[in-house]
């Protein structure tokens, strides 16, 4: 076992126990968990102690994972919940006694330039330009460039938990709350990265996209995901499946996670509107990501 890499996210948070590097990506077990970390955090960011608790758990579990795999070195990265809490000591407070190593608050553009490196994975070693998208639960990340790096990069307060609760009121929710969702993103996204250079593919990562790709086919297989294309209409066709039924119902719409219930309508929402934000018909699903961002640079890191 190389290492054991943490990424605390706003809504889940995820381990890979890398036992390698491959051409595809890190070889190893990958674990995630919904925590919710941004779930009800105060005006000023700050984690709320119900959230705390989740994390908690969680680590106390990863450790047990991690120790149980030979305890190999740790890696914990966190990103915009963390960034944006008041009182992201206790996080590190969390980290530190259950994983015995400190925390690493990344910035969003370093977030975006870790998920860009994990999901050009998905090109297979080929050269040229892409676009990458990753919606998160507090933040959306675009970037554009090639196999020698990011050349453009934006990080967006936008993401699946933040405009979940600052626009939901109900659920199922109203067509105008889901309207606003799609709108604050496609604005927002199209101020900021709608001059990027749109050569090249462009790659969805993370929860959101490949929820939403696991429902189209009817059921999550990271085989069949990694690599699919997800048109704009498909992403228009979960939305209206997600957001017309109430959570009881959408628990059981066939490809959808039982931890995302609740954050599946906000983020497929968030997806439609940076597609129409960047004037795309579709993306390319990766399911390689920012851990494998992480991983890739075990040997030489620059998670700061």
């Amino acid at each position: 076992m190389r290492a054991a890499v943490v990424d605390v996210g706003s809504n889940s948070v995820r381990l890979l126990l890398m036992e390698s590097m491959g051409p595809g990506g890190a070889v190893g077990e990958r674990v995630v968990r919904v925590t919710g970390l941004r779930r009800r955090a105060a005006a000023d960011g700050r984690i709320v102690p119900d959230a705390l608790g989740r994390l908690d758990v969680c680590l106390g579990d990863y450790a047990e994972r991690i120790g149980a795999a030979g305890s190999p070195p740790v890696i914990v990265v966190g990103t915009s919940a963390v960034r944006d809490a008041s009182n992201a000591g206790e996080v590190g407070d969390i980290v530190r006694r259950r994983l015995g190593v400190e925390l690493v608050v990344i910035s969003g553009e370093r977030e975006a330039a870790l998920a860009f490196a994990g999901a050009r994975l998905v090109m297979h070693g080929a050269t040229g330009p892409c676009r990458v998208i990753d919606i998160g639960g507090g933040s959306t990340e675009v970037v554009a460039g090639d196999e020698h790096g990011p050349d453009h990069v934006v990080s967006l307060a936008l993401g699946a938990s933040r405009q979940g609760e600052a626009h939901i009121t109900r659920d199922p929710p109203s067509t105008d709350e889901i309207t606003a969702i799609r709108e604050e993103a496609r604005a927002l996204v199209a101020a900021a990265a709608g001059g990027f250079p749109t050569e090249g593919p462009l790659i969805g990562v993370a929860g959101t996209v490949t929820q939403v790709a696991a429902i189209a086919i009817g059921r999550y297989d990271p085989d069949a995901i990694h690599g699919m294309t997800l048109s704009r209409a498909a992403v228009v066709d979960v939305l209206t499946a997600v957001a017309g039924v109430g959570p009881d119902e959408r628990a059981h719409v066939p490809g959808l996670h039982i931890d995302r219930v609740g954050v599946i309508v906000p983020g497929a929402a968030i997806l439609l509107g940076v597609l129409d934000g960047l004037g795309a018909n579709g993306l390319v699903v990766s399911e390689r990501d920012i851990l494998d961002g992480v991983a890739m640079e075990i040997d030489s890191p620059r998670t700061s």
